[in-house]
């Protein structure tokens, strides 16, 4: 990862980086772990992608989820780790994304992910964005 990212960067190329937020084993501590990694990197990055782990069907991460179920965020959790990891990255860092959705025929987890309206409304009650100052 970080050949390839150096390498971008030094040929100047726009680069976004994707954190995809609950992967199985993965505690909060690791995620912000991960935020302050990506807020250290040198030249920070130009923009991230913040993405929710959706189990989906026909995968072998269905397959593990069936198995052995592992820990899926409730969308509380979810907007709640968010708002940390947006603390903890740089504010110069573009944020192109605070969450996603798989495909509702293919989801098995987190079903709320489903629900694209509540998820917005949670998001915006708990993750705060500043307005931009005038004349920007």
């Amino acid at each position: 990862f970080e050949d390839g990212y150096r390498r971008l960067k030094e040929n100047d190329i726009y680069t976004v980086i994707h954190m995809i937020v609950g992967l199985p084993g993965e505690t909060e501590d690791m995620i912000l772990n991960t935020a302050r990694y990506i807020g250290d990197l040198t030249p920070v990055p130009d923009g991230i992608k913040i993405q929710l782990m959706h189990v989906l069907r026909g995968t072998k991460l269905a397959q593990m989820y069936e198995e052995r179920p592992f820990h899926i965020p409730t969308l509380e959790e979810y907007c709640d780790t968010v708002r940390k990891i947006l603390d903890i990255l740089p504010e110069d860092i573009t944020i192109h994304r605070l969450t996603g959705d798989g495909p509702k025929r293919l989801l098995v987890a987190p079903m709320w992910s489903a629900d694209k309206k509540r998820v917005i409304n949670t998001m915006r009650s708990v993750v705060t964005v500043s307005d931009p100052p005038q004349g920007s």
